[in-house]
């Protein structure tokens, strides 16, 4: 028999001091291009650049005559450590090289949100929490929903999903829970929370409501903001947020008609 193969091993490799792969100046991972010394100390581009009149290495001070020299080993090195994505576990098959990590871990479309259902617990990337909503709960949901376009909605007490159609899918929960004077209408962003560095966006929906008959007319119109969560600590608190009040006069308490609303969400970035 062979012997096995050594390269079948390397897919097992444990990386004992991660410290190895990062500058030595900033701490940050080494990513090309790479600097060393004449011993073998590295460092980053913009750690290089800002110590280009050095002529000592910053660990060893070992003397540098023509100053940091390009690690085309190491440069190597790096580019071969991939690392999986945590967000395996909730389906991202990614595996990113190790100074990518973090940037993709910031953009990845798998970053897990939680079921706001009582004592459900499941939790996973908002494609998944949309089958999960829909298949396990049976909520109703509005699909190919575009930001800027108003749509027609049919809400039912309880739970409501929109689909928005976007480069990143977000999922907005619009509840409809019953209140002395009606029925009270209100609505968040489901998705996961925002990178550092990231502008921040705001999402807002536009709900509006009318009823024409014989004699007269009811309508109503709101727009308002819409706050994100990913739901890891449940809902928000109703009293926090803006509810839009379909009055007892319009749908009767005890009616069970879906009530027919015309909505829009918009973004912005401030």
């Amino acid at each position: 028999m062979e012997p096995p193969s050594p390269r079948a091993a390397l897919e097992n490799l444990t990386l004992v001091d991660a410290d190895a792969l990062d500058c030595g100046v900033c701490f940050l991972p080494l990513k090309p291009p790479i600097f060393q010394c004449v011993v073998g100390h590295v460092l980053c581009s913009q750690c290089r650049d800002k110590l280009a009149s050095a002529r000592i290495c910053h660990v060893c001070r070992a003397p540098m005559e023509g100053g940091y020299r390009r690690s085309h080993a190491m440069e190597k090195l790096v580019e071969s450590i991939r690392a999986p994505c945590p967000n395996a576990p909730y389906g991202c098959a990614a595996k990113p090289a190790y100074h990518d990590l973090q940037p993709h871990i910031q953009t990845c479309l798998h970053a897990p949100c939680h079921c706001p259902e009582e004592a459900c617990g499941f939790i996973g990337s908002t494609e998944t929490l949309l089958v999960h909503f829909t298949a396990e709960h049976g909520w109703p949901c509005t699909t190919d929903v575009r930001a800027e376009e108003s749509f027609h909605m049919e809400l039912r007490e309880g739970f409501n999903v929109i689909d928005l159609d976007a480069d990143r899918k977000l999922l907005f929960l619009v509840m409809v829970s019953p209140e002395r004077l009606g029925r009270a209408i209100s609505a968040v962003c489901v998705r996961p929370p925002r990178a550092d560095g990231d502008e921040p966006v705001f999402y807002g929906l536009e709900l509006e409501f009318d009823r024409p008959s014989r004699w007269h007319g009811d309508r109503q119109k709101s727009c308002f903001d819409v706050e994100c969560t990913d739901l890891s600590d449940g809902l928000p608190n109703a009293d926090d947020r803006f509810q839009f009040l379909v009055p007892h006069l319009i749908v009767l308490p005890y009616d069970d008609d879906p009530i027919n609303i015309r909505a829009c969400i918009y973004t912005q970035i401030r």
